[in-house]
């Protein structure tokens, strides 16, 4: 009877499914049961890329259990499949401190850095080492294996996390002072009227 019914069905609509999985999920494992349903809960037609994803997955959801609480769909679709290895766990979260060089002018120290500051409170960090208050300062940051391609990205954004410019250990942040900037212009436009 089982099988008959899945057999004839092509469109189906489920309410009120367990809650102990995501939606997400949900449906994988639905796709994955049901070999001829081409469109389920009112959706578009499932395509054969979101069929095969929701197989594999239901494969390694089951991968695990006990023999005897793997349903009968889940020897079909390792015949269909084969043997998966399990998905590797890969953590992206960014390190929490890293170790950057600080170049000012001739200075340059190696300091280590929580990346979950923001770049003011960096600039606030380093006003006692360069001796240029933070909203006078101007960072820019150097990826080591990007610098040839790129070079130097001006540090904007003073609410910014520092770990979204990829900062890694090995990288550098140049230090320059607004006011560099004012001189070297004016200094320019003088020559320029001479």
């Amino acid at each position: 009877y089982h099988e008959f019914l899945s057999a004839a069905l092509y469109s189906l609509n489920i309410f009120q499914s367990p809650r102990e999985y995501t939606e997400h999920e949900r449906r994988q494992l639905l796709i994955a049961r049901l070999p001829n349903v081409e469109t389920l809960n009112g959706g578009g037609v499932i395509s054969s890329q979101e069929r095969e994803d929701a197989e594999r997955a239901f494969i390694r959801y089951y991968m695990d259990k006990p023999e005897a609480d793997r349903p009968e769909r889940y020897s079909e679709l390792v015949a269909i499949h084969g043997k998966l290895d399990p998905l590797v766990n890969v953590d992206l979260t960014p390190e929490k401190r890293v170790k950057v060089t600080f170049t000012y002018g001739d200075l340059v120290e190696v300091r280590s850095v929580d990346v979950y500051r923001t770049v003011f409170e960096l600039k606030t960090k380093l006003e006692s080492m360069v001796k240029i208050p933070a909203n006078r300062m101007r960072l820019f940051y150097v990826d080591q294996e990007m610098k040839a391609q790129y070079g130097p990205e001006e540090m904007l954004y003073p609410n910014k996390q520092l770990y979204r410019y990829n900062i890694r250990n090995g990288d550098e942040i140049i230090i320059d002072s607004k006011l560099n900037r004012f001189a070297s212009t004016s200094s320019t436009t003088s020559s320029i009227r001479s």
